[in-house]
């Protein structure tokens, strides 16, 4: 039997942990990274079609988005006649259509790649992720790994979890048990700190938000309250970003002439695919970068060729301005907190804090910590990496799991 592993399947990167001698250890991949993007890119060879997975796909987006797919997971389990799933098709590059061939009770979703004439189920390419996770852990430990804890949104839906588990029997991976993203938080916050506590967990990852707040019993934890957002994350924090940029540009083009002799009294629309897709590259690097220092230069050439070639896009972006620009993003997950809060206090009326844990990339956002210190007070535990929470927590309880199994077994 080989080793059972924590699957975090987060909508921008996946990582993975493991127990060993009793700690949780991450996986590294060939390039010694411990986050393995959630992208696949489809490709032709030899008249053959090929992919890649991980950082070697999401290197193309530049390239090709329309044959790169990315946040595939906000896609699993859904219906093609959803709200969030419209809203999408306006903002992601591939295309979305709905399976004419499901039944009603069926999930509907297809990602096409008309370049070459083909159709895959969001089922089939999380697959292509999972099983290059599985490929990826299996050369770093040096063993097979077939069992695994996988985590879930916490407000994931029921459609969401038979998803997920087509997903693992279709690259071999029995699975141990699902775990919530925000409870296998706490199971990583209990194994450094020992004792009784109530703790919060804000988890803002790229395409979902949930915050609960759980206690520790006897054997694990209680779920108090929790609420969540399964269409609010990182990738709505970037379309932000990007719709700003573009109305930037459109408002200095006013009431000016360009090399195709027009003057253009309402400025001037991006709508080139190419230009857009850099767009949306450059504003997710900004906002990463916008964490660490307090400006950057947004520069995106030639972006109205079809004008004049010689125009480029060049906007300095503060980190005071991005707040502004994705502060209304930022309020709808406090709001969501102080819900959650007010709902465990009427179930739990001496309810105290002992910690606030952050989860997911997005939750780095120096605003979004000090809008959190603003609420809650300064009990931010930050000594476990946001991205590396969910599935140290999933590896813990997956040992669990198999302790009490083993006890059983024993009987």
């Amino acid at each position: 039997m080989g080793r059972l592993l924590g699957i975090d399947f987060g909508t921008t990167n996946c990582s993975m942990s493991y127990m060993e001698q009793g700690k949780p250890k991450v996986i590294l991949d060939k390039e010694r990274y411990k986050l393995i993007p959630s992208c696949v890119y489809f490709y032709k060879k030899s008249d053959e079609i090929r992919l890649m997975v991980g950082r070697a796909a999401k290197s193309k987006f530049i390239e090709n988005p329309f044959c790169t797919i990315h946040s595939i997971k906000r896609f699993l389990g859904k219906s093609f006649e959803m709200e969030e799933v419209q809203k999408a098709q306006e903002r992601y590059f591939y295309i979305i259509d709905k399976d004419e061939r499901t039944q009603s009770h069926e999930q509907n979703i297809l990602v096409r790649i008309h370049e070459f004439d083909l159709a895959v189920t969001p089922v089939e390419v999380a697959s292509y992720i999972f099983r290059y996770l599985k490929q990826t852990a299996e050369g770093f430990l040096k063993e097979p790994v077939e069992e695994v804890v996988i985590t879930t949104p916490t407000t994931f839906q029921t459609r969401y979890a038979q998803a997920i588990r087509q997903v693992a029997e279709k690259v071999g991976l029995n699975i141990v048990g699902l775990l919530n993203e925000t409870m296998a938080t706490a199971y990583a916050f209990g194994y450094f700190n020992r004792g009784d506590h109530t703790v919060a967990v804000y988890d803002l990852g790229g395409g979902t938000f949930d915050f609960s707040i759980l206690r520790r019993v006897p054997g694990g934890y209680e779920e108090i309250a929790t609420l969540g957002d399964s269409w609010l994350g990182g990738d709505d924090f970037d379309y932000a970003i990007m719709e700003y940029l573009i109305k930037e540009f459109r408002n200095s083009t006013r009431n000016r002439r360009f090399a195709d002799g027009k003057l253009y009294k309402d400025g001037i629309g991006i709508t080139n695919k190419d230009v857009l897709r850099a767009i949306k590259a450059e504003a997710e690097k900004s906002k990463i970068a916008l964490s660490e220092t307090e400006t950057t230069l947004i520069h995106v050439s030639r972006v109205i060729p079809e004008i004049d070639p010689n125009v480029d896009l060049n906007i300095k972006l503060s980190r005071d301005l991005l707040e502004y620009i994705v502060s209304d993003l930022v309020e709808r997950t406090i709001t969501i907190a102080l819900d959650v809060m007010e709902n465990a206090q009427t179930l739990v009326p001496n309810l105290k804090l002992d910690a606030l844990l952050l989860v997911g990339g997005q939750s780095r956002m120096p605003k979004i910590k000090q809008r959190l210190r603003e609420v809650f007070g300064d009990i931010i535990f930050d000594q476990i990496l946001p991205e590396e929470a969910v599935a140290i927590g999933a590896a813990i309880y997956g040992n669990v799991l198999k302790a009490i199994q083993k006890k059983a077994q024993e009987r």
